[in-house]
């Protein structure tokens, strides 16, 4: 008769730990994708300073140096662990212009991401026109030790 009890609670702890591994995963929700000119970041305080202003926003480029490009706007939730420096985003992409896939890392520029808005930007030379628009799409959070934390992509990106 005591074997029997052991099966039922061996099966709760085991739905608990799934539970709580499942609620520990980092979740990239897309809230835009579009193409974004210098004058879209434009904020006030920035003809006051000179530098660009970020607020509650966090902006990851290939080109830090240039703003213009194809972005990637997401919102990062979850259990999110702390991120290193080296930690990135390595986003692959698929244009009318070129059916082979392309993937860049792009470095995290502020490692505090946590309920922020992430501009996850395709700049410069990088993204080849400001018309242009991606078929399919992957994008993923990787610590510096290679690992994936958190992913998201486009459906055709799963066909």
């Amino acid at each position: 008769m005591r074997g029997i009890w052991n099966i039922p609670i061996l099966f709760l702890s085991l739905s608990v730990f799934c539970a709580s591994t499942l609620s520990a995963q980092v979740k990239i929700s897309l809230r835009n994708k579009a193409y974004f000119s210098v004058r879209d970041f434009k904020r006030i305080p920035e003809f006051f300073t000179g530098k660009e202003f970020s607020g509650w926003k966090v902006y990851c480029r290939t080109n830090p140096s240039n703003r213009e490009g194809f972005y990637f706007v997401v919102k990062v939730s979850g259990d999110i662990p702390q991120l290193n420096v080296g930690s990135h985003w390595l986003i692959e992409w698929i244009t009318p212009l070129d059916p082979v896939a392309q993937q860049n890392k792009i470095p995290i520029s502020d490692l505090k991401i946590s309920g922020k808005e992430v501009f996850i930007g395709l700049t410069g030379s990088d993204w080849p026109d400001p018309s242009v628009q991606p078929i399919a799409w992957s994008l993923s959070l990787v610590d510096s030790e290679e690992r994936i934390l958190g992913h998201s992509q486009s459906f055709l990106w799963s066909k």
